[in-house]
């Protein structure tokens, strides 16, 4: 059997001589038949918020972003996360590769951080040696930025919109309740997924510091620069209106180092802020649909 754990699916490029190290072990999975949106929906892992057990099942509500549809799904709070692939292998071309849209409007984002995979081995799901790498955005190397946070969420026994949470991050631990009880008149249903079967959840990640603005009773939820789902799309117009877009070629590894990938097969993202805003609720990321940019036509 081969080993696919020597398989090196990227060039490394050296922070100290600049120098490449390149392996063309993995090759892009090619479909002359390819269609420019999702295809599949490898894994939901919503996080508590004010979307959740508004279906039956949560789990198969993930469905609603496979292929070109108008239909959303909502991550909840930090860390919630979706999984998906296409039929084929997402090239790294020149600029723009990968376009994700959402409903972000002005003063109203809820970013979204987006990690890849290679599907080193072919059997369509990505394997825990076949490492994620996160397309990073404007805030990774901000100073606020906190990288490697855990988060773990637990399931109410009274008010079912008061959710208990602890959070670990550089070997501090916060503990705290996230109260959404001001959302009871527009969703009065569990905020902790009823889909799970275990009482605590646990995600991690990278977050980004807040830049909620509160006026009055007013919420103001501003875009990040750059980089992440969710954002800013409402800025596009044509084919890519509400999308963000991102170049693979911003992939990094866990250490924060520049890889160089030919080709990706699958896609994360994941809820990067812990924003409470009031009546208006957890501020969460929702994915409508991605697309290959390459394969979208210039027509609406």
């Amino acid at each position: 059997m081969k080993n696919i754990l020597k398989i090196l699916p990227v060039i490394l490029i050296s922070g100290c001589d600049n120098s490449e190290i390149e392996d063309t072990s993995y090759k892009p999975i090619d479909n002359p038949d390819a269609q420019p949106y999702i295809s599949e929906v490898i894994d939901f892992k919503p996080a508590p918020g004010q979307f959740m057990n508004k279906v039956e099942n949560d789990f198969e509500a993930a469905e609603n972003i496979v292929g070109n549809t108008d239909q959303f799904i909502s991550l909840g709070a930090f860390g919630g996360e979706v999984t998906f692939k296409f039929d084929h292998s997402i090239l790294n071309k020149d600029g723009n590769d990968i376009a994700i849209y959402g409903n972000s409007f002005e003063n109203s984002s809820e970013p979204g951080i987006v990690m890849v995979c290679q599907d080193l081995n072919h059997n369509g799901y990505p394997d825990e040696n076949e490492p994620w790498y996160e397309l990073k955005g404007s805030e990774y190397n901000a100073s606020t930025t906190k990288h490697n946070v855990s988060i773990t969420y637990y399931r109410p026994t009274e008010n079912d919109h008061i959710i208990p949470y602890k959070m670990e991050w550089n070997g501090e631990e916060q503990t705290g309740e996230f109260d959404l009880t001001a959302i009871i008149p527009y969703h009065d249903q569990p905020m902790f997924p009823t889909c799970y079967s275990t009482d605590e959840i646990t995600f991690s990640g990278t977050l980004l510091a807040s830049n909620v603005i509160k006026e009055g009773d007013i919420y103001y939820n501003p875009k990040y620069k750059w980089g992440y789902c969710d954002n800013a799309g409402y800025e596009n117009e044509g084919i890519l209106r509400s999308a963000d877009v991102f170049d693979i070629s911003n992939a990094v590894d866990d250490n924060g180092q520049a890889v160089h990938l030919i080709a990706i097969d699958f896609v994360k993202v994941y809820t990067a802020t812990f924003d409470n805003s009031g009546w208006l609720g957890e501020r969460s990321t929702e994915v409508f649909k991605a697309a290959d940019i390459s394969l979208l036509s210039d027509e609406e």
